[in-house]
């Protein structure tokens, strides 16, 4: 498997891709060994993978910090919802927006309620 078969499917990580890159170098063949352009362009294509996964770790967080933002854009105001553990409508006040995992909940009443159970959300006069 060459490596550049190896980077076109985007199951394979990093760590996989420097073991298979570790097992080329190994199991070159002595008569035909890796060449000095070569072994510098998988150096390179490594180099890109590593960089190209910082930066998505970087638009996960921003990503994060925008919903985050939006959610607390909404405090203060009056929502309803429905209860994630009763499972009735209710309505209270927005106090917080938090995140967990990939999702952004809001603080109703001191509860944590999911986005996706918010129904509406109110000027609160």
């Amino acid at each position: 498997m060459s490596t550049t078969t190896a980077m076109a499917s985007p199951a394979v990580s990093k760590d996989e891709f420097l073991k298979l890159f570790v097992a080329q170098l190994k199991n070159q063949s002595p008569m035909d060994p890796l060449k000095g352009h070569e072994f510098i362009a998988q150096l390179a294509q490594f180099s890109s993978v590593e960089q190209l996964t910082s930066l998505n770790a970087s638009f996960a967080d921003t990503m994060k910090f925008q919903q985050l933002t939006g959610g607390s854009e909404f405090i203060g105001k009056k929502a309803t919802f429905v209860d994630p553990v009763l499972g009735g409508t209710d309505e209270g006040v927005i106090q917080g927006a938090m995140t967990l995992d990939d999702s952004i909940s809001v603080v109703i009443e001191n509860r944590e309620i999911p986005i996706a159970n918010v129904t509406g959300i109110f000027e609160n006069k």
